[in-house]
């Protein structure tokens, strides 16, 4: 089965899921999550996370500091619910793609957040980009369903590689939006994967492309 035709299936049956969970979902609860979670957003827009109180968001939201905790046990976990929505919209973003192989999957991961620079600056503002890095490996078991039962990597060492993966994505688009490159996300695909095969070392400025090489320099004047 293609690489395609396989991811393909992946998301059909993670989006059938997903539906399912949103039948499921109390109408009211689900609109008092959306109303806390932008009001947390909108908090955090002009004043730092670590100064903001329950308080603070309950009364930006109009509500109730027990709606709140019937909904979420910390601010922090407000945040973990956005980022899983965006989990689910980066699977129907990358549903209208194509997907051809892990870069193109890679591309879309940079391009989606591109494309949803507010969110992520708030999380750079305020501190938070580490929320991410603890969120993606909840997202193990997809991404194992897609590739690991391919390899004969066993479940430690393929939570190893995923750990280590995500690590290096979070951190390179944190790099990526702060820097003024204008460095593209299929350059920034292609570097990931020579990464990943050991090869990046071994290829030219040509071969890599400049905008590549450019970014390197980047992360090199950064350290």
């Amino acid at each position: 089965m293609s690489f395609r035709v396989s991811f393909f299936m992946l998301l059909c049956g993670l989006k059938e899921v997903s539906r399912v969970g949103e039948r499921k979902d109390n109408p009211i609860s689900v609109r008092s999550k959306r109303r806390i979670t932008n009001a947390l957003l909108e908090l955090m827009e002009f004043t730092p996370f670590s100064k903001i109180s329950i308080k603070d968001i309950v009364d930006r939201a109009g509500l109730t500091r027990q709606t709140f905790y019937h909904n979420f046990e910390t601010k922090e976990d407000v945040l973990y619910n956005r980022l899983d929505e965006h989990f689910e919209g980066f699977l129907e973003y990358l549903s209208k793609k194509t997907v051809r192989d892990w870069e193109d999957v890679i591309c879309c991961f940079f391009r989606y957040w591109q494309e949803h620079a507010e969110f992520m600056n708030l999380l750079m503002k305020n501190d938070q980009v580490y929320l991410l890095s603890r969120k993606l490996p909840d997202y193990y078991q997809t991404v194992k369903d897609l590739y690991f039962n391919k390899t004969d990597l066993t479940d430690a060492e393929a939570r190893l590689w995923f750990a280590f993966v995500s690590g290096a994505l979070v951190n390179m688009l944190i790099s990526w939006m702060s820097s003024t490159g204008g460095i593209s996300a299929r350059a920034l695909a292609k570097l990931v994967i020579a990464m990943m095969d050991g090869t990046v070392l071994e290829k030219s400025r040509v071969e890599m492309g400049n905008d590549v090489a450019m970014f390197i320099g980047h992360l090199q004047t950064e350290s």
